[in-house]
């Protein structure tokens, strides 16, 4: 008897279909209760001269990363989308964490997205904190939420969550980086708060194949739905 159901288990487990095209649920946007997402759209992780880039520069230039995440930018701000930028940060005051994880502790280290002014933000244009150059005029133009930042991977220690229910936001397109840190990190919060998610395959980017294919794997099993650029943008428009 145990044999067997070992042998249903291995069997039911194996018929999951564990690739982005897992999530396939039928899903119509409605524009008023749907917002925009991107996580960390930095120089540090974004420009050449960023500190990170190198992880993920291979991915970027294979996936189109930096101008789809700009279609997706574009779409929303034409059709008035909500549009929310999740962004990553570090203080003086978090150098002083006791225990960082692995990670994080490369990251305080190298300096990534760090910040000396965690009150009056006079020191961040143009560090590898800021936004990337040709994503500020849709940011910075007075209407995108630009959440506190977040300090490991989710939205847990930001105000995100609050920000998106104070606008009666229920569904997410999710863009941005490292897929599958942040980027995951924030589907797996959000969905744990009932929002529904549309993740957005080619608008993201990890430090490598292998993580890139890692974060797949967990937006097909985790998301509503994972699409491409070009079917985001038909989604968002309602062209299906």
């Amino acid at each position: 008897m145990k044999k067997t159901l070992s042998t249903l288990f291995t069997l039911v487990v194996l018929s999951i279909p564990l690739s982005p095209q897992a999530a396939e649920t039928p899903l119509k946007l409605e524009k008023a209760k749907t917002a925009l997402l991107v996580t960390d759209p930095q120089s540090d992780f974004l420009d050449e001269k960023g500190i990170a880039h190198g992880l993920f520069a291979e991915n970027i230039k294979e996936l189109g990363t930096i101008p789809n995440i700009e279609k997706l930018f574009i779409t929303a701000k034409r059709i008035d989308m909500p549009v929310f930028v999740s962004p990553h940060a570090y203080f003086q005051h978090d150098h002083n964490w006791e225990n960082p994880g692995a990670l994080q502790k490369q990251l305080l280290e190298l300096k990534v997205f760090n910040r000396k002014d965690s009150v009056y933000a006079t020191d961040l244009r143009d560090t590898g904190a800021d936004f990337l150059t040709q994503y500020k005029k849709y940011i910075l133009d007075g209407e995108t939420v630009v959440t506190s930042p977040h300090k490991i991977y989710g939205p847990d220690s930001n105000d995100l969550v609050l920000q998106l229910r104070m606008q009666g936001i229920d569904t997410v397109i999710l863009a941005g980086l490292a897929a599958n840190l942040c980027t995951d990190s924030h589907l797996r919060e959000l969905v744990e708060n009932g929002f529904k998610v549309v993740v957005v395959k080619d608008a993201v980017a990890a430090p490598g194949k292998e993580a890139y294919q890692a974060a797949l794997v967990n937006f097909g099993l985790i998301a509503n739905k994972v699409v491409d650029t070009k079917q985001a943008v038909k989604l968002m428009t309602g062209s299906i």
